[in-house]
């Protein structure tokens, strides 16, 4: 079977990711073990500012034009996005308080309900379980900066997506647990995340609403574009392409016993066994 290549890209090999995991494993350990003495606080959900003035709204589409493709990764995302918003919609973060990405969210697993989605990892758009949480921390961003809170870390992507807030340098990427967003306020505020049939909604509240002038984002950096996506690149015989078919499982057999070439299908060739799905099972 031939396999398409994408011109003047190397394949990516197992290896290179197993590399990758064992370096994000040590930044993760790293910062668990920095912050253990004292770490961000999981804020609760409340209601006594559900009517306090709106310091900022920032909307974005979650759907765009995309290929037949490409759509799986998106849905995906959009299901990551409905998962997260539930542990930001209506909390409230006292005065002085640091909000914490990752610490209101805790970490993204199959678990939890999260699934598939695009993610920009080392230069390439790979599908990752939680992919796509970025557009809901780049709008958390954009929404702080707006209200005028003071943002205490936030990570830039390494590239920039066509179209992207990452143009106008808006934008946060997150990954668990050290790459994080965090901001805080002076006064106290509210976070209501809302997804509707079109857009992601971000809105923050405060009683210092109107009275806090707006950040104003850093002038762009120069940053490349990514080098390819798992979608679309072409590079089928990678192992992380979602067409790559996995290897066909092995057929578990009992010790002393030996196939039978003329076992009819469906039918065991070992006295006393029982027949599910096809397959022979000790009885």
């Amino acid at each position: 079977m031939t396999h398409h290549h994408a011109p003047g890209r190397d394949t990516p090999s197992r290896w290179q990711a197993l590399v990758f995991q064992l370096k994000a494993r040590l930044l993760q350990f790293r910062r668990s073990l920095r912050e253990m003495p004292a770490r961000p606080p999981r804020h609760a959900a409340g209601a006594a500012l559900a009517a306090a003035p709106l310091a900022a709204e920032i909307k974005a589409p979650l759907w765009r034009d995309i290929s037949p493709a490409e759509f799986p990764l998106t849905a995906g995302k959009v299901e990551n996005l409905r998962r997260a918003a539930g542990a930001f919609h209506g909390v409230e973060i006292p005065a002085g308080s640091v909000f914490s990405f990752w610490r209101q969210l805790g970490r993204t697993t199959k678990a939890k309900g999260f699934t598939a989605g695009r993610e920009l990892r080392e230069g390439s758009l790979v599908p990752a379980v939680g992919g796509g949480l970025c557009q809901l921390s780049g709008l958390l961003y954009q929404a702080a900066l707006k209200a005028g809170l003071e943002i205490v870390e936030r990570h830039a992507h390494s590239r920039i997506l066509a179209g992207a807030a990452a143009e106008q340098d808006l934008d946060s990427t997150v990954f668990w647990n050290y790459v994080d967003l965090r901001f805080r306020g002076e006064q106290a505020w509210r976070i209501e995340v809302e997804l509707t049939a079109a857009d992601l909604v971000v809105r923050l509240r405060s009683m210092a609403a109107g009275k806090v002038a707006a950040v104003k984002a850093a002038a762009p950096a120069p940053r490349p574009a990514p080098s390819g996506d798992c979608l679309t690149c072409g590079m089928l015989a990678c192992f992380r392409h979602p067409a790559t078919p996995p290897p066909p499982p092995r057929t578990p057999r009992r010790w002393g016993t030996r196939p039978s070439c003329s076992t009819p299908a469906g039918r065991s060739s070992t006295p006393g066994a029982a027949v599910i799905r096809g397959k022979a099972t000790a009885g």
